[in-house]
């Protein structure tokens, strides 16, 4: 196929040669103002040669590579990449047991298939992009989803910055009711509609169980706590009380009714409510408390705001928790690396005048695999903290 082609400055295109999925608009020699957005176009050299394919954006990423090889047809691309992304999956233990039946089945860059993301609910798909270039294959991965994936239904939600045409958004293919899935044998109401990202947050799904070995006899607080998914895992494994902890209602209802559904809702109370606020305010100490709180840095601008909010909400959480109680704090920043992140915590341990050990370092689970060559793409930062 013909493509409409971008040509590099002299000397650029050595940095492909470390096969990074970005190319960055200073790159080039000019950003052509009549290519559509989104659109798929050939990266040459300054020669004139090859170098790679992906879409094009007027933006400080002008390209999102799709291949470092010329590419005859995109669509028989895209549905290779997507089934090489299934075959790692179900060659996981993710899905390879009767226990857990939701998993991210592409990770964007992970899988190639930058600004990509499919996350599974039992027999639902659900499609996520984060560039316009997409839009025009939506119906291609949700056709290649329903022949490959063990899908039943495919469910188009783009984020919240992508404008996408009304028939694109929605059922694609087949049909499902609401979801009930498993994770580890435990139940989850999804809402992939109106709840956030695409209705759970499966990337805590091996550090929600890794909880469980802290949990018995224990009261909890689960901050930023959505759907409830840390609280449900505790009490299931033995907890005294759970609180779980949102500044929206719906969210708190969503937790209350996944407590029902796993029959612990006796032991469980949703609050809504700010969280640093409860902090401040609620007289009770707990035992663990875990922080996962949303990307307090959306960008480098915001990442000294982003780390002032990290210690302010570690700090409180120091200062609260009973004598030998374990922390479970989490960084989904990108922007926000692991050292940084280190670091914040060891500042807001200093000023906490507490002992503190490291017991663990947390990361993503197997289903959001990191590029090698994308480094960026390992963004969920956790530590596991004793404070006494």
């Amino acid at each position: 196929m013909n493509y409409n082609t971008i040509s590099l400055k002299k000397g650029k295109e050595k940095f492909l040669h470390r096969k990074h999925p970005w190319i960055f608009s200073g790159a080039f020699k000019e950003l052509p103002q009549d290519f559509e957005e989104g659109s798929i176009v050939e990266v040459l050299d300054f020669k004139g040669n090859f170098q790679a394919l992906g879409f094009f954006h007027r933006k400080s990423i002008a390209v999102n590579i799709l291949s470092f090889e010329p590419v005859e047809n995109v669509e028989d691309l895209i549905i290779q990449k997507i089934k090489k992304a299934l075959d790692y999956r179900y060659q996981t233990e993710v899905l390879k047991n009767n226990y857990t039946d939701c998993c991210r089945l592409v990770f964007g860059e992970g899988d190639n298939l930058p600004g990509l993301i499919i996350d599974k609910y039992a027999d639902t798909a659900v499609i996520q992009i984060h560039l316009e270039g997409w839009i025009p294959y939506l119906q291609l991965i949700a056709d290649t989803l329903m022949k490959e994936g063990h899908i039943n239904h495919v469910f188009s939600k783009p984020a919240d910055k992508i404008s996408v045409p009304h028939n694109m958004i929605g059922t694609l293919a087949g049909e499902s009711s609401k979801t009930v899935a498993l994770e580890h044998g435990l139940k989850f109401n999804i809402d992939w509609e109106g709840g956030q990202k695409t209705g759970f947050f499966i990337d805590q799904r091996e550090n929600r169980k890794r909880l469980t070995d802290f949990s018995k006899g224990k009261k909890v607080l689960n901050t930023f706590s959505y759907s409830g998914g840390f609280s449900i895992y505790a009490l299931k494994a033995g907890a005294e009380l759970a609180v779980s902890v949102d500044i929206s209602e719906a969210a708190v209802q969503l937790a209350n009714e996944n407590a029902e559904l796993n029959n612990v809702a006796d032991r469980h109370k949703g609050i809504a409510s700010d969280v640093f606020e409860h902090l401040k305010n609620d007289g009770d100490q707990y035992d663990v408390i875990i922080l996962d709180p949303p990307a307090f840095a959306k960008n480098h601008r915001s990442v000294h705001n982003a780390v002032q909010g990290y210690k302010r909400l570690n700090l409180a959480a120091m200062k609260k928790i009973k004598e030998g109680g374990i922390i479970f704090t989490f960084s989904c920043s990108q922007h926000v690396g692991a050292q940084l992140f280190e670091d914040t915590l060891r500042a807001a341990a200093i000023e906490s005048g507490r002992n503190i050990k490291i017991m663990d370092r947390l990361t993503q689970p197997v289903d959001h695999p990191i590029n090698i060559y994308h480094p960026e793409g390992e963004y969920l930062k956790g530590f596991i903290l004793h404070i006494s």
